[in-house]
């Protein structure tokens, strides 16, 4: 599916492309004009880089490029990548880094498979040369780049057709920082491996489908996915499948279905599958309700570091539900635990806990600080609280103006009860 979508958006650029160079570039024109999906030869692709690092090597006045010459006895693909050593700093300073990284990769290759990804990258090779060769570019630095694992990786990816590889790929282009981020990419990538049966790739492409991210949100295709990677005993897989019949999501709802596969990546140490497990044992959903069950399973996410869980487990023993004693101290332990991963619910109760002395032991300036990590994150209910501390003066001297600020937060915020007590203090 992808793969068709590809192609066709490659011939689209390809078009796009000799219309721009015919004006700016005459042998680019022609050259590009031997670029289709369906045939290309790897000597005509290595031609077209050649030309661009030497354009690109011309545009910052260096002079010694007649040291390579096509006719030579060695190949183009080794004039290519002559250059690409000879001049590597230089390039590195002018050209970004994926076009860079594309450059090395396709230069590398020695036999051409997989041609719709690899006419992809040249054309986004050409893309920039010709619309953005002219931008000031940042240099990088060496440790943001091992060119030569992703070189051999992308060989393997082309010429093997080693869904590892590719798998890989699809990571590496998924996990760079914010600026080369490429998530069509990762989708290319994560597509052939994942046509290959790589667990990882289904589950990886099934959440780039259920989030939406560089393809169009496809509930269906994301359930297609995860279902394939949790058969072959994916833990996060069968979670997010779990999910999804616990949802509707793509599927109709089916708690049984659900159940199950809440259950196998439970025993496989997913987190978040125990914790769901939880709720489904205290609410009764497709089960009979099971107190003991949902605490263990509460305690058991909360244990392997989910957050929600351990937040879970704080109000739990703070209020003594589930069959649990009432246990402030073990309650304050795990609300510190979420507060930790910066949950702000979390804040607000440390917040109440410590300011009204639940524990046994009250202490109004970590009651402060606490409602005060919950107000800087937006929380409406901690600017109250803040302000009726220090109206009050419970603990601490009275400060209305410290009031009237945190009332006057507040009830921007919504608060209506706030917004009359400001009123009342405003009008002493």
């Amino acid at each position: 599916m992808y793969g068709q979508f590809l192609a066709k958006q490659n011939n689209e650029r390809i078009e796009s492309l000799q219309k721009l160079t015919q004006t700016q570039d005459t042998w680019f024109a022609q050259k590009i004009n031997l670029i289709t999906v369906e045939e290309v030869k790897l000597t005509v692709l290595h031609k077209i880089l050649y030309q661009v690092v030497r354009g690109l090597l011309k545009k910052n006045q260096q002079r010694h490029l007649q040291i390579i010459h096509p006719e030579q006895t060695q190949s183009v693909q080794e004039n290519v990548l002559t250059l690409l050593a000879e001049y590597d700093d230089l390039l590195r300073e002018a050209i970004p880094l994926p076009i860079y990284i594309f450059i090395w990769q396709i230069s590398s290759l020695e036999k051409l498979a997989n041609r719709v990804e690899v006419v992809d990258d040249v054309l986004d090779v050409l893309e920039w040369y010709f619309i953005h060769q002219d931008d000031q570019v940042m240099a990088f630095d060496e440790e943001d780049l091992d060119h030569e694992i992703i070189i051999d990786l992308y060989k393997d990816a082309i010429e093997e057709q080693d869904a590892d590889a590719q798998f890989q790929l699809g990571e590496y282009y998924s996990s760079i920082d914010d600026t080369h981020f490429q998530p069509e990419k990762s989708i290319k990538w994560f597509e052939l491996a994942a046509a290959q049966g790589n667990a990882d790739a289904q589950y990886a492409l099934g959440n780039f489908y259920f989030e939406g991210i560089g393809v169009q949100e496809n509930y269906n295709q994301a359930f297609i996915l995860y279902e394939a990677a949790a058969i072959q005993g994916h833990p996060d897989a069968a979670n997010n499948l779990a999910d999804m019949y616990f949802n509707g999501e793509g599927v109709q709802e089916n708690m049984v279905l659900a159940k199950k596969w809440f259950d196998f990546a439970a025993k496989k140490g997913v987190a978040e599958a125990m914790f769901t497990l939880g709720i489904i044992f205290e609410q009764g959903l497709g089960v009979d309700i099971d107190d003991e069950q949902a605490f263990i399973y509460y305690k058991k996410s909360a244990e392997a570091g989910y957050i929600e869980a351990q937040y879970r487990l704080g109000g739990i023993y703070l209020e003594g539900r589930l069959g649990q004693p009432r246990d402030a101290n073990n309650g304050l332990y795990w609300y510190e635990r979420a507060a930790e991963r910066y949950h702000v619910d979390a804040f607000y109760d440390l917040g109440f806990i410590w300011s009204k002395g639940l524990t046994g032991i009250r202490n109004i300036e970590k009651g402060i600080h606490w409602f005060k990590q919950a107000a800087l994150q937006g929380d409406s209910q901690a600017k109250l609280q803040l302000g009726h501390i220090y109206n009050k003066g419970d603990g601490i001297a009275r400060n209305i103006q410290e009031a009237i600020k945190w009332y006057g937060l507040a009830a921007d915020a919504g608060n209506e009860e706030a917004a009359i007590l400001l009123q009342e203090l405003k009008g002493m």
